[in-house]
């Protein structure tokens, strides 16, 4: 204790013990470390007030904006054998749109026999259709034009009964009215035969003639009766012969369509026999859909044996259209909306990304959200497609941005202090959502006193 005591003493006065001088620090590097410990301090506190880039990290690969220009897998619809192979094809071969692949042929010689011979009866049966439905509709014709030529006829049979009814109805009005006049010259004579002023000889002519009169009248009405009558039976045999060429005139309509159904039914069939042939038995040529690069090429030698399914080759088809599909979880996904801006780094592509100050990043790209899948990838995460910014730098050429090349990006949300930031990560909130302070508030609508 008193060692101790005695050391305090020497560092006051450095007379008592000079040594003790040599290893204390000096008062400037005290100074110094006072202001440099303070300038630490400040400047993280200033820090955590500097603006900060809020972002949602996602992972995923390039791709085709166009859907027809991504991966391509080519399989065979029918079984067969392959019968040729374009030649120099190999994995990693350029292709143009219609060039030759391979050929596939069918697995039985035999039962390709037997299937053309099913063809050609099936054609012949088609040819004898298709005659018949033309006999049958000749037939119709036929048919219709007699049932017209018949009733035309009818109508001026039944026109003439009507002009002969017409004129035995006025032969009957002249004979009603001489009737009429015999009877009045009958009563006139009677009356004067009875005055005697009249010769009873005079008026038995007088009679006579009456009676004459009267018995023409009873005539032209049983000649009026018959006309009528006649008239009756002419409609009622133009309804007939009407009847009878309709019936004609139906049952080659129902011929007609039953032909035309067996045609009907023999194109099917003959359909069916040359889907089946081609699929089965039929020499199928396979040809590229599209320009691209052949990536696999599993079917490689003259003989080989494939089944309905299997994969005869894959290509990447060229795009000038590339697109990058990132997957962000479900926590950040409502404040993503189509148009947000993005960063990307490219997997094999030299970058420096600073999160917080995209500003500052160095061999990022822009994007642009083009858009949002409806519903997650059964894991819970959301795709996004980013097509490139137009206002920002190109992205590399497609040498660097092949299909399936890995990115990174970082979708870019709000801005908020760096406290703010660090605080919601400590505590795992979702990022925060601003509104713009330039948009318009909407309006109120005003209430309506009673």
């Amino acid at each position: 204790m008193g060692a101790i005591t005695e050391l305090s003493k020497a560092k006051k006065d450095k007379r008592l013990l000079p040594v003790v001088g040599l290893v204390q620090s000096s008062v400037w590097a005290k100074q110094t470390a006072r202001y440099l410990l303070w300038t630490v301090v400040l400047a993280a506190a200033a820090l955590l007030f500097l603006p900060w880039q809020q972002t949602s990290r996602a992972t995923g690969r390039v791709v085709a904006f166009v859907p027809q220009q991504r991966l391509q897998r080519v399989t065979a619809q029918a079984e067969g054998v392959i019968g040729r192979i374009g030649p120099d094809l190999r994995e990693g071969t350029v292709i143009k749109k219609g060039d030759f692949i391979m050929l596939i042929e069918p697995l039985a010689a035999g039962l390709k026999v037997q299937m053309e011979q099913q063809l050609d009866w099936s054609r012949s049966k088609l040819t004898l259709s298709e005659a018949e439905v033309t006999a049958l509709e000749r037939q119709l014709k036929s048919y219709e034009e007699a049932r017209d030529y018949a009733v035309l006829a009818a109508d001026q049979m039944v026109l003439g009964a009507e002009n002969k009814l017409k004129a035995k109805q006025a032969d009957y009005v002249a004979y009603q009215a001489k009737e009429r006049q015999a009877k009045l010259d009958l009563d006139r004579q009677a009356t004067l035969t009875e005055e005697g002023l009249r010769a009873e000889r005079e008026f038995e002519k007088i009679r006579a003639e009456h009676e004459t009169a009267a018995a023409l009248l009873t005539a032209a009405a049983r000649e009026v009766d018959a006309a009528l009558n006649d008239v009756d039976a002419k409609r009622n045999e133009r309804e007939q012969k009407l009847r009878e060429a309709q019936a004609k005139v139906d049952y080659g309509q129902a011929m007609l369509e039953k032909a035309r159904g067996q045609v009907a039914t023999y194109e099917k069939e003959l359909l069916d026999l040359q889907i089946k042939f081609d699929s089965t038995l039929g020499r199928t040529e396979i040809l590229a859909p599209q320009d691209g690069t052949l990536l696999t090429l599993p079917v490689f030698e003259q003989g080989q044996q494939i089944k309905k399914g299997d994969e005869l080759f894959t290509i990447v088809p060229d795009t000038d259209q590339n697109a990058v599909e990132l997957f962000v979880v479900g926590n950040d996904l409502p404040l993503i909306e189509v148009g947000a801006e993005v960063r990307l780094q490219f997997e094999g592509w030299p970058a420096v990304q600073f999160v917080g100050w995209p500003s500052i990043a160095i061999g990022s790209f822009g994007g642009q959200v083009a858009a949002i899948d409806a519903t997650d990838d059964g894991q819970g995460q959301f795709r996004i497609l980013v097509r490139p910014d137009p206002d920002q730098q190109d992205w590399p050429s497609g040498i660097y941005l092949r299909q399936g090349l890995r990115a990174n990006g970082w979708v870019m949300l709000g801005q908020v202090p760096l406290w703010f930031e660090l605080w919601r990560q400590l505590n795992g909130f979702p990022p925060a959502t601003f509104k713009d302070p330039n948009e318009e508030k909407p309006s109120k609508v005003p209430r309506i006193k009673s």
